[in-house]
């Protein structure tokens, strides 16, 4: 894994720097057969990304560039070049961009990065860890040798214990009423005094793996590319993303590419279900 994790980590920087560019326009927004929103951003994102990592000689795999057909595929990239693609047009800067290794079905290494604070999240080794401040004051990225001396210093997301409400997030642009009713029957009864926030992207895994949330609850249409990449990062911080239906964890390089309704848990929520 160690190998893939800095071009992994220059590439979503790389695209970071070009999503900002298109942020700071007056840019279109173009509808995608799915009916989902589009921009020039998510597609320059997806074309850096792309160019980076095929030197990995890995396949790649995009929501912006998908394959005809992946089942060959044991080991690949899967890529969401801009994950919030509304909170993007809405201007409320809770986007990011997502890079995962699957490998053998499973995501077994995430990059998250949040170009607007600068803000990067990542597993290793079985940990999860988190950067903030990557680019210079120029707004460059550091170099190869640079991240590498950052990454190997880097210390493991330690989960936050301080006392606090028990916290559901749900999604900013997609909350529905599916959410709220499995918030009323499964956790209130729990936890009578938890509190609801909102958050836009894979930010909401980012924060229950540094334990300043508990759970998120998604019932809206997300794809693999939406969570692989947090996915293997709440894996790493101890979290568990699991199928409603089943309780199974999510699958990955399934026939087609939609997740079915799922919750997020932290760490210290999600020992309780062992």
């Amino acid at each position: 894994m160690q190998p893939f994790l800095i071009p992994s980590i220059q590439a979503a920087l790389a695209a970071g720097k070009a999503i900002l560019k298109v942020y700071s326009t007056q840019f279109e927004v173009y509808v995608k057969s799915d009916a989902s929103p589009v921009t020039q951003a998510d597609l320059q994102a997806s074309d850096i990304i792309k160019e980076r990592l095929l030197m990995t000689g890995l396949p790649f795999v995009s929501e912006e560039d998908l394959p005809k057909d992946r089942s060959s595929y044991q080991r690949y990239w899967l890529v969401d070049p801009l994950d919030g693609t509304k909170e993007f047009v809405k201007r409320n800067g809770e986007f990011t961009v997502n890079i995962a290794l699957v490998d053998d079905k499973k995501p077994v290494m995430g990059v998250v990065y949040a170009p607007v604070t600068d803000t990067l999240w990542y597993n290793r080794d079985g940990k999860a860890y988190k950067m903030t401040r990557l680019l210079n004051g120029k707004g460059e990225a550091p170099t190869d040798k640079a991240l590498m001396e950052r990454v190997d210093s880097a210390q493991a997301i330690q989960p936050a214990q301080a006392e606090r409400p028990f916290t559901v997030l749900v999604s900013r642009s997609h909350r529905s009423t599916e959410v709220d009713e499995y918030i009323e029957k499964v956790l209130r009864p729990a936890h009578p005094d938890l509190v609801i926030d909102t958050q836009g992207s894979s930010l909401k895994f980012a924060r229950l793996a540094e334990g300043s949330a508990d759970v998120y609850v998604c019932y809206s249409k997300t794809k693999e590319w939406d969570t692989a990449a947090a996915d293997a990062i709440l894996r790493a911080a101890g979290g568990k993303v699991l199928s409603i239906s089943d309780g199974q964890p999510l699958e990955y390089s399934k026939a087609d590419y939609p997740n079915p309704p799922f919750v997020a848990w932290a760490k210290r929520t999600s020992s309780v279900l062992e």
